[in-house]
């Protein structure tokens, strides 16, 4: 059950700072940060477009704390058609390798849809959408999906595609509904003719592979 003092609210400009030190503070221990050296910085710096972006779309979700004011959870959607910000490709050299790897599984999932992908038609929650540690396993996530959900129908969408990098979310995600589409396991992905990301299941058994996996959008509600 969510606490009592969070409330669900659409994400506008005016949470931009709070949502993005959410996401920084959330992923700074995460085995990727881990592996290729990212700090909560670098985080806020790649987020941060992302979130300035999605702040003016009112399609992403956010949890507030209403005692504080603190974003505890954020799930940022876009359309998947939706170019990524031109200051993405400026990153440090630190993403390049995680991008690549995004990159190889965006491509397969292309890959394997029969037909050209249309605007407006799959809505995608970023890989970074995060519930602060301390508030996980809350249910704090399926409330925040439920009401993405709800927008991405008054907005037209008919599906929702998302990225699972652990075993244990993309149990969760089958639960919601989703199933795998495709995959890239970790060990094997090469970046430059080198497996960067082979420590992470030794970091972690947790990271096998990272996936994507879809659902209708009116396939149900999450209880």
């Amino acid at each position: 059950m969510m606490s009592k003092n969070i409330a669900l609210r659409v994400l506008t400009p005016a949470y931009v700072g709070r949502a993005v030190d959410c996401i920084a503070n959330s992923f700074s221990d995460d085995p990727f940060s881990k592996v290729s050296g990212l700090q909560a910085g670098d985080w806020a710096a790649m987020s941060g477009m992302f979130v300035e972006r999605a702040a003016t779309k009112d399609l992403s979700v956010i949890a507030v704390n209403t005692t504080n004011g603190n974003v505890e959870g954020v799930m940022l959607n876009e359309d998947w058609k939706e170019k990524k910000p031109e200051e993405y490709s400026k990153l440090s050299e630190k993403w390049r390798p995680i991008r690549a790897i995004f990159n190889k599984l965006h491509i397969s999932y292309k890959a394997r849809h029969s037909r050209y992908i249309q605007p407006h038609e799959i809505l995608h929650p970023l890989y970074f959408s995060c519930i602060r540690p301390e508030l996980r396993r809350q249910g704090l996530i399926g409330q925040l999906f439920n009401k993405s959900l709800e927008i991405a129908s008054d907005y037209h969408f008919d599906t929702v595609v998302c990225e699972s990098s652990t075993t244990s979310t993309a149990i969760a995600c089958g639960q919601l509904g989703f199933r795998e589409i495709a995959q890239v396991e970790y060990r094997t992905f090469l970046y430059k003719g080198e497996t960067v990301f082979y420590p992470l299941p030794g970091m972690n058994p947790e990271y096998q592979k990272l996936t994507i996996m879809e659902r209708p959008i009116h396939a149900g509600l999450v209880v």
